[in-house]
């Protein structure tokens, strides 16, 4: 079974496996009202992914975040970046949010694999919940993740 990572705060921990979030507010990839499960292929893009998108705080004030191992079965369709439309790394996600619409609609596989705008040479992989083989996704393991100081040079 192929593995997945996705990096949470601590309050959140025991919806590891929830697209609950994504649902209320959207992201990239889902308008708000479909909700999928933003995982990574590297524990290290979760990483990078997270600290984009962390509040702007100081280091002492960060979250707690975990790092979810997850097993998922192996149906999965991948993107190269030749494969994306022109828009896939827009600021804004009006375009991207309705590009996998049909996929958002229907799941015809459980997840989709494609570039991370930061760092495209790896891989997110969005699962979705509503695909018959979500019900076999299992939680690996949960650990706390360091976040180094080195890496947050906000408000020092």
């Amino acid at each position: 079974m192929p593995i997945v990572y996705r990096i949470i705060r601590e309050k959140f921990l025991d919806q590891s496996l929830s697209a609950e979030g994504s649902r209320l507010f959207g992201a990239r990839w889902n308008p708000k009202g479909v909700g999928i499960l933003y995982t990574t292929t590297t524990p290290e893009l979760g990483l990078v992914e997270t600290l984009a998108h962390a509040p702007g705080v100081r280091y002492e004030d960060l979250p707690v975040y975990w790092l979810s191992t997850i097993e998922i079965p192996d149906n999965i369709r991948f993107y190269a970046r030749e494969e994306m439309p022109p828009f896939w790394q827009d600021k804004n996600y009006e375009r991207t949010q309705y590009w996998l619409n049909s996929w958002l609609k229907k799941p015809d596989v459980l997840a989709i694999a494609l570039p991370s705008v930061i760092v495209p040479f790896s891989h997110n992989m969005l699962l979705h919940p509503k695909h018959h083989l979500y019900q076999q996704i299992r939680l690996a393991g949960q650990e706390k993740i360091p976040i180094d100081r080195r890496l947050w040079r906000i408000n020092e």
